[in-house]
């Protein structure tokens, strides 16, 4: 596996974490802990597993007319598929699809179709025949990482630019017309984070997890190189910074936002924070957080069912911990 990507998430989280990450431990299918007046913490136990030995996964989505799981592998560039009864994924897009290999963000929108980012592009899928129905481009590929893609209830998707602090915008109205004639768009700028992401090293990755409200009136992006969260308002433009107290920045990977709450998962400390939001989304108080080595290395996280899942990568992991798996997880 070309590790340049689970390095820079490693060099991102450096910036904002007080310790090192440890690996080399060997991972438990289930792990139940407790905190410091013993009461238990976290349990984490194996929901669905993913073929194979190289899969590294990076995100998670579901589709929501019938709740099947849809997982990326970075590594491969494969997407996986687990129906929604059943607890093993199958390859739902094999290796080196459409010349891909890696895979990033994904999600399926409510027609059935299957987003998935590589760091050059994303391309649209027909859940029901795995034919690509469109692709839309990096205005500067060579140059993007395509991290995290959110679709709004209007319609409107938005992806991240790790690499260049940038949200990419596509209307409705665009996706429609391309996916109608079958062929390929530019991806236009939404929003330019590059005067409020803090200072960083050049290559580390900044801008990634990215979900908006019920309504689509707001986004909320991660910057997780600082730790910093930030407000998108698509009817104005407006971008602002989160105001995050009672606890350690948040160097989120994947966002979930549910009502008043958003939950956050951490790569580099194995970590899930609860935040509770302010009403006008302007700022954020800490509620629940833990760590636990039993996440390995958490990159996303859903809501499915009554359960939340978490996506365990064990990206740079020295001791793979087999099958890969999408975890349950509760006590938070």
């Amino acid at each position: 596996m070309d590790l340049t990507y689970a390095c820079r998430r490693f060099t991102a989280c450096a910036l904002a974490l007080a310790s090192v990450l440890a690996v080399g431990i060997t991972k438990p299918v289930t792990d139940a802990r407790a905190d410091a007046s013993g009461a238990q913490a976290l349990t984490v136990t194996r929901a669905i597993a993913l073929p194979g030995s190289q899969a590294y996964p990076e995100s998670m989505a579901t589709d929501p007319r019938t709740g099947d799981l849809y997982v990326t592998s970075f590594s491969t560039g494969a997407v996986y598929r687990a129906p929604a009864d059943q607890r093993e994924a199958t390859v739902f897009l094999p290796q080196g699809t459409d010349g891909r290999t890696q895979a990033m963000g994904t999600e399926v929108d409510t027609h059935g179709r299957l987003w998935v980012n590589d760091a050059d592009g994303v391309s649209v899928y027909d859940t029901a025949n795995s034919r690509r129905l469109a692709r839309f481009l990096s205005p500067t590929p060579g140059k993007s990482l395509l991290d995290d893609i959110d679709l709004t209830p209007d319609g409107t998707a938005y992806v991240t630019d790790s690499l260049l602090q940038l949200v990419y915008r596509l209307p409705a109205t665009t996706i429609e017309d391309t996916i109608a004639s079958g062929g390929t768009a530019t991806l236009t700028t939404g929003f330019d984070l590059n005067d409020v992401v803090a200072p960083h090293p050049e290559g580390a990755i900044t801008l990634n997890g990215i979900e908006s409200d019920a309504t689509g009136t707001y986004l909320i992006t991660a910057d997780m190189a600082s730790g910093d969260l930030f407000r998108l308002e698509p009817a104005t433009g407006g971008v602002r910074k989160l105001t995050v107290t009672g606890g350690s920045p948040i160097s989120a990977d994947g966002l979930l936002w549910e009502k008043d709450q958003l939950w956050a998962v951490q790569f580099g400390s194995d970590g899930i924070s609860r935040l509770t939001l302010s009403a006008d989304r302007t700022s954020a108080s800490v509620a629940s957080h833990v760590t636990d080595p039993a996440l390995e290395h958490p990159t996303a996280l859903i809501r499915k069912g009554a359960s939340l899942h978490v996506l365990r990568s064990q990206f740079g992991s020295a001791t793979l911990d087999l099958p890969f798996s999408v975890a349950r997880v509760s006590g938070i």
